[in-house]
């Protein structure tokens, strides 16, 4: 069991304590009320009621500010301009009632200037704080989720070194024996293992060891499937060649998703893939036929769901993902702006 922080007890005893006070002058203010036989609440009730409208409304409208226009507008820097004319908007309101509420006395101005600023820095502060502490959240998720895939990935590991060892032997073999097709695979197959296990451990990696990576991924499936005109592959990937850094093992979760629910022995299938990476933007197209047997199969989707979440930590507002699946074809389109 993990023991009681103690920065939390301080602040629990602080907050019972002031609960506690704020219910005793309550309590007294009630007392005070009714000994007068019903009359209008005391000057200090009325003080006390005012706060308790005032905080909770200030808190209802930042909260209601960061749920809404500050992840909607700020977030996105395309719309930034219209989360500060929501702002002006705001605090013209507020202004505006407070002005309402002393009878729009001109002596008023300046006071109900200088609380406007203060309930909108509230407001807008906010929503600065209650976005820091969502990203630190996500943060410690990431992290997590990165520690246990790093144990995973420990405990299902096989000396790499023998592993690496026996296909350079198969290898060998292969290439004594003149079987360039044999060699060629388990070179293949050396290379994903080597990425997977030394490359995927980087937080990034650049779009050429991706590319690389998917297109050996892609030469193993090739080879494996039969030559059959009911099983169709159309395949294209373009790169302009520019630097450009991207997540280790994104896209692969996709591709083999369509080829483990998408492809058939028994009856017509297709992958469709399009690939562009130009000016530092990925463009990736992915369509699959899907086979009613094989889509119901346990576990299909939780290597996209994970995608979808690495997406949302790493690439918040830098990426857009599509994906539906209607009449028999599973389609998937991710646009997303590289590091």
């Amino acid at each position: 069991m993990k023991p009681f922080p103690y920065s939390r007890l301080v602040f629990l005893l602080l907050m019972i304590t002031f609960s506690g006070y704020l219910g005793f002058l309550l309590y007294v203010s009630l007392k005070t009320q009714f000994s007068n036989d019903g009359e209008s609440l005391s000057g200090f009730g009325k003080f006390l009621a005012s706060y308790v409208l005032l905080v909770a409304g200030v808190w209802t409208i930042g909260w209601l500010n960061y749920r809404g226009p500050f992840r909607w507008w700020l977030l996105a820097s395309e719309k930034r301009w219209w989360y500060w004319t929501w702002i002006v908007a705001l605090t013209w309101l507020v202004f505006e009632l407070l002005q309402l509420r002393q009878d729009r006395e001109l002596e008023f101005v300046d006071e109900n200037s200088l609380v406007t600023l203060v309930l909108m820095g509230i407001i807008i502060g906010f929503g600065y704080i209650a976005d820091a502490f969502r990203a630190r959240r996500e943060q410690l998720v990431l992290q997590q989720q990165k520690t246990e895939a790093e144990l995973t990935a420990l405990k299902s590991q096989i000396n790499p070194h023998f592993l690496f060892n026996t296909l350079n032997t198969i290898y060998n073999e292969a290439a004594g024996a003149n079987n360039d097709t044999v060699a060629d695979l388990v070179q293949q197959l050396a290379g994903i293992m080597r990425f997977t296990l030394q490359e995927s451990a980087k937080p990034y990696i650049s779009i050429e060891s991706e590319l690389a990576f998917l297109d050996k991924y892609l030469t193993l499936q090739r080879a494996r499937l039969p030559h059959s005109d009911s099983i169709r592959l159309d395949i294209h990937i373009e790169y302009d060649g520019q630097p450009a850094q991207i997540a280790p093992l994104l896209l692969i979760p996709f591709v083999e998703n369509a080829f483990q629910y998408g492809i058939s022995m028994k009856h017509p299938c297709f992958i469709r893939m399009k690939l562009y990476v130009e000016n530092q933007t990925l463009d990736f197209y992915l369509q699959n036929s899907t086979i009613a047997k094989e889509a119901h199969r346990k576990g299909h989707g939780v290597g996209i769901a994970n995608v979808q979440q690495r997406l949302k930590l790493l690439y918040a507002h830098r990426h857009t993902l599509k994906i539906k699946e209607e009449n028999n074809v599973f389609e998937i389109h991710l646009q997303m702006d590289l590091y």
